[in-house]
């Protein structure tokens, strides 16, 4: 047979790298790993992972890219309510058209690492990029400012919302809020930066707000937590055991339980209702602030497979998870000019069956 015909075999045809990045799975790339123990460090340093940034197609989504990127780099001012800087985005494409890789890229991108901004400028440079199309343009004169000096940089917070395979959040577990999955996913990030836990449920607040009751209700707290009529006696402790535990204690669940105990000391044993915003609204809200309060220039949150975790979802869990897109990308980014930026990808377009 003629070589015109012979049919040539994969090696001829496809070129292979010596490694390949696995699946993208959003929280898995933003942060510099290879381990365990080198994530955890990457996401205590801040460092954004490198092969996310040189395996990425910048030119497909360069527009999106620069429209996101200016709305994190803008100047945050709190005391103007004019020119919000909070923004909301719903990216919409088929399955393995690279959506994952393209929130890991945002999101690295976000960190403000210095390193990774080199391997930007570097294939611009390499590209012939000029400053009109250049996005380390917009890292060189806003974002980077953003992450030096006493600032502590953009708070990236993830959640891939289905097909992970530690189970598959929605499917298996439906009775939670969006809401929740949100402030867990802020409460792990915030713990892996800084060690330390952040107060966010409503009963996380009433926790960090007891001190100043302290004084006032210590002893009647101490005979509400031996009380039989409220706990049996294995769930019975002294009241200094469970105030170290409320103070002390790095572990959310732990200080979590506390702020349980204590919303049933105040509504079922002092009878009053504790002044603690409950709506999602307001919880979002004052997560925000909390985080800009540490000093953070403001929350990127990152919500990966939204489509897909909206069809298990029941009418009335479909109602309240819109509305929570809603607050963050309306109410909290456009009309009390928080620096919150959501970003949502989906496989399909969310069909809203809102009234």
């Amino acid at each position: 047979m003629s070589d015109l015909f012979k049919r040539q075999t994969l090696d001829q045809l496809c070129e292979v790298p010596d490694d390949i990045i696995d699946v993208y799975v959003v929280e898995r790339h933003i942060w510099q790993g290879g381990t365990v123990d080198a994530e955890a460090e990457s996401k205590r340093k801040r460092r954004a992972e490198p092969r996310t940034i040189k395996d990425f197609l910048f030119d497909p989504v360069r527009s999106l890219l620069n429209d996101v990127l200016r709305q994190l780099a803008a100047p945050y001012d709190p005391s103007s309510k004019v020119n919000p800087i909070g923004q909301g985005w719903w990216i919409q494409a088929e399955f393995g058209s690279g959506k994952s890789h393209l929130l890991s890229s945002i999101g690295a991108l976000a960190l403000g690492d210095k390193n990774v901004w080199d391997i930007v400028n570097e294939l611009e440079t390499k590209n012939k990029k000029g400053k009109r199309e250049s996005i380390y343009q917009i890292y060189d004169r806003g974002l980077a400012k953003k992450s030096s000096g006493k600032s502590r940089g953009i708070f990236v917070a993830v959640k891939t919302l289905v097909g992970q395979g530690g189970g598959t959040i929605g499917v298996t577990d439906t009775g939670r809020k969006l809401t929740e999955y949100i402030l867990d996913a802020v409460q792990d990030q915030y713990h892996a930066e800084n060690g330390k836990p952040i107060s966010v449920y409503p009963v996380e607040v009433l926790a960090d707000r007891f001190e100043s009751d302290l004084d006032l209700y210590h002893k009647s707290l101490a005979k509400f937590l031996k009380d039989p009529k409220f706990f049996d006696e294995e769930e019975q402790e002294e009241a200094e055991k469970f105030l170290d535990d409320l103070r002390n204690s790095k572990n959310q669940t732990v200080r979590r339980d506390c702020g349980q105990k204590l919303w049933r000391f105040y509504k079922e044993y002092l009878k009053t209702t504790p002044d603690i915003p409950l709506e999602a609204e307001a919880v979002l809200k004052n997560t925000v602030e909390t985080l800009v309060a540490q000093g953070y220039e403001g929350l990127l949150l990152i919500l990966d497979e939204v489509s897909l975790f909206m069809k298990n979802r029941t009418g009335e869990q479909r109602d309240e998870d819109e509305k929570t897109l809603i607050v963050l990308s309306n109410r909290l980014a456009k009309v009390h000019c928080l620096p919150v930026w959501t970003i949502c990808s989906a496989q399909q377009a969310l069909e809203s069956k809102m009234g």
